[in-house]
């Protein structure tokens, strides 16, 4: 039997609120392998709690207790800044607020590799402008020389795409990653990752609250609701009242 990728167990995280500490999630457990996997609910269900206990990134004052989380060999809850970046990386909701705004985009995406796999200057920029037509950028070397406010927003969510895929991680967790775009924009967008996904055996976690879009774009989904876990869809009749909710609110053509 093939290991997960990536396993959670009895995953509990509290952040600090004004009147004391506040439950994010509760005790969640799951596994995935080299799939696409989606974590759907409402705001403030915990989403992208778990994709920050992935990478290491929760903020001063939460506490995180877990009886496992693993990806691979490695224990996240030791080793998560070590993977994080290289190993794992991240694709986020804004992608300004990804991109630094004082360098340019080229920089950026050399620093990445060179950070991640050592290599000559000449080397890093042949291998970023790679990157950027991989993930169809029309015009590589503009968008080297661009500064993150020169860009448009389904550009910028290339070039930030176009980093996080740069050291060739096995998991890739993409936060919203089109929820600032346009239809055409999120549907260009997705197949970029789901492009690379098949290319690289890559795992991908797509965290959204938009069911239907993650629905058509994942293997399965995780559905979400005051920090738990209430069900893991795949698709049909949903079991869980609360998943069977979300399909009813989609909006739906002539309706």
């Amino acid at each position: 039997m093939t290991p997960p990728l990536l396993e959670a167990v009895d995953l509990s995280v509290t952040l600090p609120g004004p009147a004391g500490p506040v439950p994010a999630l509760d005790r969640v457990s799951f596994a995935m392998g080299r799939e696409r996997l989606g974590i759907v609910g409402e705001s403030g269900a915990g989403k992208s709690t778990i994709g920050r206990c992935i990478m290491g990134l929760l903020p001063p004052g939460a506490r995180m207790t877990a009886r496992r989380l693993r990806f691979g060999a490695h224990d996240l809850t030791r080793e998560a800044a070590a993977l994080r970046g290289g190993r794992i990386g991240m694709a986020l909701q804004e992608p300004r607020h990804a991109l630094n705004p004082v360098m340019r985009v080229g920089a950026q995406i050399a620093e990445t590799l060179r950070r991640h796999r050592p290599m000559p200057r000449r080397a890093a920029r042949a291998r970023g402008l790679a990157l950027l037509r991989a993930v169809r950028v029309a015009d590589p070397e503009r968008v080297w020389r661009a500064f993150p406010h020169e860009l448009s927003g389904g550009l910028a969510q290339r070039a930030a795409l176009a980093a996080a895929l740069a050291p060739g991680p096995a998991l890739l967790i993409a936060d919203e990653p089109t929820s600032a775009l346009d239809v055409m924009a999120q549907a260009r967008v997705l197949a970029i990752i789901a492009e690379h996904a098949r290319e690289r055996g890559m795992g991908v976690m797509l965290i959204g609250h938009d069911l239907p879009l993650v629905a058509r774009f994942c293997d399965r989904m995780l559905v979400m609701r005051r920090g738990r876990i209430v069900e893991d869809y795949a698709g049909g009749a949903a079991a869980h009242p609360y998943t069977r909710h979300l399909l009813a609110v989609s909006p739906r053509l002539g309706a």
